[in-house]
């Protein structure tokens, strides 16, 4: 790759919006080629056309190339979200009229939301653009002042592609229900894009209100400028070396609660936080959450889950809490549906039980990867799992001879089941994957099934006739997963059960 747009953010923070107002996580394309349409039409290369400044020509031949030819590559920085719920209250110039007369009011905006990079973004192009065209970017790049909101300055230069190497590249394969499935879902401008931001910003500052629009207002509302839709394209960035992580879920929010969550009532609990993060975003909420995928699209194995961490665990960013709240999002989930529900998780402040019963966020909420969730042994100890409280077997035991270890393996495969090539169906599969994963080292040391109680406080829903085996286990996940990486087993796995949790044992005291 032979030329690349670097944008270095000194402040280390991005802040921008997109929609209506939901928190931007990556400076896409089409905000690059935006900015850089700001800089050369109010920039001192900017020129005058009917009274009005307009990009330069060469400027404008520059910005079309941009449409024509998405970048090839990008480079994400690691990115933390800050989710935070704290609110400014800024003097925007409105009026408010009461008894007591004219007033100036102030709307409250959110005010922590953004996101925290720790390096520069970068678009990378493996063919070099014409000399003039490079040229001018070079030249409309040192006239951009920020990216997003005006409070995050930004430096912007030219480089080769050789100094920055991409951390994703563009998977021109990648359809709506297609292509690789793991990646970064990002907006890039298509050709007239210039013309659509043209004629939007026209049609906003061209005309003078009449006297009767411009009149003071008894309350009087902030007024956003409509988002100009038109000339834009989704397109998909993989990452450079291969699948997103080897965890099943890469991405893990953490919400401290204000009252400890019982082992046997994780389940019930997980199924509350499930249905507010469902009312928090409404209709439209994406299927990695909800489970409904359109007809035709293969379900994936596995979606969001929700699981809860004890006072003491010493997973990352612990809290003196009671317990915690972790909203687990699978590798595979779009840049955007990761996005949707962080924001709903931001919004969530209680959750509430049938019957009255309650617990509150307290704290801020923190996000880490599903890769480092546990802290590595110590030298002279191995690390293995054991389910906590309890697995919910996925399967009916198959015809012949079957133990509690092949219905452990089963469940560990069925976590990991894209990555098999197994074919087959019922028994003959459950038999295949139990195989496959004792070839990637999986070691079940002991399993018992779980027989006092009711077993249904492991599980939401059951099929009818089906026979719930819940059941603890101390295993090894083998090459599977690293040992900090966060996993959870079982047919209650997304909703509260079968979380797998570290225990450090001597390596000559378990017997493989």
């Amino acid at each position: 790759m032979s030329f690349a747009i670097i944008a270095d953010l000194p402040l280390g923070v991005y802040r921008g919006h997109v929609g209506d107002g939901d928190l931007d996580v990556v400076v896409s394309p089409a905000r690059l080629h935006a900015a850089l349409l700001c800089a050369a039409a109010a920039g001192p290369r900017a020129v005058e056309e009917d009274g009005r400044l307009v990009p330069c020509e060469q400027d404008d031949v520059a910005l079309q190339w941009l449409e024509r030819h998405p970048p090839d590559g990008i480079r994400l920085p690691r990115r933390w979200l800050n989710t935070g719920a704290a609110v400014a209250f800024r003097d925007e110039g409105l009026l408010k009229k009461s008894k007591a007369g004219w007033a100036v009011k102030k709307n409250g905006k959110p005010a922590a939301m953004s996101v925290a990079v720790d390096g520069p973004f970068a678009w990378v192009w493996r063919q070099d653009p014409p000399e003039a065209v490079r040229a001018a970017l070079a030249a409309m790049c040192a006239d951009v002042s920020h990216l997003g909101m005006a409070e995050c300055p930004a430096r912007m230069w030219t480089g080769t592609g050789e100094a920055v190497q991409p951390s994703h590249v563009w998977d021109t394969e990648a359809t709506l229900f297609g292509g690789s499935g793991a990646g970064v879902d990002v907006v890039a401008p298509a050709p007239g894009r210039g013309t659509v931001l043209a004629a939007a910003h026209a049609a906003r500052v061209g005309v003078t209100p009449s006297v009767k629009a411009d009149a003071i207002k008894t309350d009087e509302q902030s007024v956003r400028a409509p988002v100009a839709g038109e000339a834009l394209q989704m397109l998909r960035y993989v990452p450079c070396g291969g699948p997103v992580s080897a965890a099943p879920w890469s991405t893990v929010w953490l919400a401290p609660l204000d009252k400890p969550v019982e082992h046997d009532e994780r389940v019930a609990w997980a199924v509350a936080v499930h249905r507010a993060l469902i009312s928090i975003i409404g209709d439209g909420a994406p299927g990695v959450i909800t489970g409904a995928y359109p007809r035709g699209v293969s379900r994936p194995a596995n979606r969001v889950a929700i699981q809860f961490l004890e006072v003491g665990m010493p997973f990352a960013y612990a809290t003196s809490a009671p317990s915690t709240v972790a909203v687990l999002l699978p590798s595979d989930a779009a840049e955007m549906d990761v996005q949707v529900v962080g924001e709903a998780l931001a919004r969530l402040r209680v959750i509430r039980r049938p019957g009255g019963e309650q617990r509150a966020v307290v704290g801020q909420i923190a996000v880490t990867t599903g890769e480092d969730f546990w802290p590595a042994p110590r030298a002279g100890l191995r690390r293995w799992w054991i389910t906590a409280p309890a697995a919910v077997a996925d399967n009916r035991p198959p015809r012949g001879a079957w133990s509690v270890a092949d219905t452990v393996a089963t469940s560990v495969g069925l976590v990991w089941r894209d990555t098999f090539p197994v074919t087959g169906r019922s028994d003959a599969r459950y038999r295949a994957l139990a195989h496959a994963v004792a070839e990637r080292g999986v070691r079940v040391s002991w399993a018992s099934l779980i027989t006092s109680g009711n077993p249904r406080r492991f599980v939401h829903k059951i099929q009818p006739g089906a026979v719930l085996q819940p059941y603890r286990a101390l295993l090894s996940l083998g090459s599977l997963a690293g040992e900090r990486t966060l996993v959870a087993i079982g047919q209650s796995r997304h909703l509260g059960g079968g979380l797998l949790t570290p225990v450090d044992l001597p390596v000559e005291e378990v017997a493989e």
